[in-house]
């Protein structure tokens, strides 16, 4: 009976943390930060206790995928553009009372951040460690004695010095172990797939937020519609005309949602800017970004016709491909990768977990099927294999250290899948990602 209830109760939390049916809005009533979209902070509090494995099954091998840890806003223009805004409007004598004091706050803000655009912050290297010491007294088997390792990262410096983080914890909690590290543009095609250094992709199908895609028009579209940016400015501002001499009053709120937001992945900065953006409007500018999340990388059909997620699958070959040889030889007991969110968005697609392969409707019903707060700094992927003394090999995949349940038939025991069933499961949406990239065209170099 214990077992049956720990076991109802992982699958409640399940659904409660990734499901469908969920109201976005309602979340980020519950916790603001989640309206950072992907710069919502990674949680370890209160993960459950994970499933027990069928009796005679031993862990033995992993293989991961992580988000870089924590990091600084990227657009080092958009602290520049605040400043200068707000600096003018001082000068000018046009900040209210309210306005005064967002500046005073936002001063040690930008003199902390400035410049450092993108970094990885300490919050960011902490993350990591919590999560390879957790990965290590979890699978003391997969860690044995002076097991290979192999570490690779795209080579964007955070995700180098997430490699870094993670795998000096390991080598802390164990000393003997091998570990290989590498970044370079050989890996790149499968930790990046939506990179250049993936033959399938055309120079317009490059990144996540690419102005020749066919779906900009419509965000832009949403935003116009959606962002009231008088509802953060007017307390602030005496006179909002000035807001075109810096960027435009949309461009403007966007920077100071983002900063605002954002801020809750340094240690070094105050978390209170968030105090500035109204609930409503917190919900609006959510919704734009991650309607850009979506569209881009999500299950969108409208604009995309799915050529954007399915170049992800040449993430899921090389686990694939990784784990059939590391199992047969048994060279490594762990695959390492580090990059970015936009691959365990399109992975999520790609392996039609819990409903983001479905796709939505209409705009409006974006945040009910995609919610970019899912996948938070520091997100990880962690496929566990299993095996018994008769070499049967069971699967089950962790998010964010959680277990995930997967859209095929058990072994039995929930989130444990057999490897075989899994691996062709997997194979089989390979081949529909390989028709979807053979059957469209990348955007033409239009601006849109």
């Amino acid at each position: 009976m214990k077992k049956i209830a720990l076991l109802l109760a992982l699958c409640c939390l399940s659904a409660a943390l990734f499901g469908q049916g969920r109201d976005a809005f309602e979340e980020i009533r519950q916790d603001p930060y989640r309206a950072g979209s992907v710069f919502y902070m990674y949680n370890h509090d209160g993960i459950p206790a994970h499933a027990a494995a069928p009796k005679g099954f031993k862990p033995f091998y992993i293989s991961h995928y992580g988000r870089h840890g924590a990091r600084n806003h990227s657009a080092n223009s958009d602290y520049e553009s605040v400043m200068a805004l707000f600096s003018a409007a001082h000068q000018r004598g046009l900040l209210t009372e309210r306005g005064k004091e967002f500046l005073n706050r936002y001063r040690p803000v930008y003199e902390a951040i400035r410049g450092c655009g993108g970094d990885l912050t300490g919050l960011g290297r902490e993350q990591q460690h919590k999560i390879a010491h957790n990965m290590y007294r979890n699978y003391p088997r997969v860690f044995r004695k002076n097991a290979r390792i192999d570490a690779v990262s795209t080579i964007v410096p955070r995700c180098i010095l997430t490699m870094s983080a993670f795998a000096e914890q390991l080598q802390h909690d164990n000393p003997r172990l091998q570990i290989d590290m590498q970044a370079s543009n050989s890996t790149m095609g499968y930790l990046n797939p939506f990179s250049l250094s993936n033959p399938d992709i055309q120079p317009t199908d490059e990144g996540y937020n690419n102005k020749y895609a066919y779906w900009q028009k419509g965000y832009r579209q949403m935003c116009e519609q959606q962002q009231t940016p008088e509802a953060v400015f007017s307390p602030l501002l005496k006179d909002l005309s000035i807001l075109e001499e810096f960027g435009g009053a949309r461009k403007l709120e966007c920077d100071v949602f983002a900063i605002a937001l954002n801020a809750q992945c340094n240690e070094k900065v105050e978390k209170n800017l968030i105090e500035f953006i109204p609930y409503d409007e917190l919900c609006k500018v959510f919704e734009c970004y991650n309607y850009r999340f979506y569209c881009s990388k999500g299950a969108d059909t409208l604009w995309q016709k799915g050529r954007q997620w399915a170049f992800v699958w040449r993430t899921m070959q090389d686990i694939i491909d990784k784990a059939d040889s590391d199992i047969s030889t048994g060279e490594y007991a762990a695959r390492l990768r580090f990059g970015h969110d936009i691959i365990a968005m399109s992975l999520f697609v790609l392996l039609d977990i819990d409903g983001y392969n479905k796709p939505a409707g209409k705009a409006s019903e974006v945040k009910d099927v995609f919610r970019s707060y899912d996948f938070p700094m520091s997100l990880n992927i962690q496929f566990v294999f299993y095996r018994n003394c008769k070499g049967e090999i069971l699967v089950r995949m962790m998010y964010n250290e959680r277990d995930m349940a997967l859209p095929i038939a058990d072994c039995g025991t929930p989130y444990y899948y057999r490897w075989e069933d899994l691996r062709a499961f997997a194979l089989k949406r390979i081949e529909i990602a390989k028709g979807i990239i053979a059957s469209t065209q990348a955007p033409p170099k239009v601006k849109n």
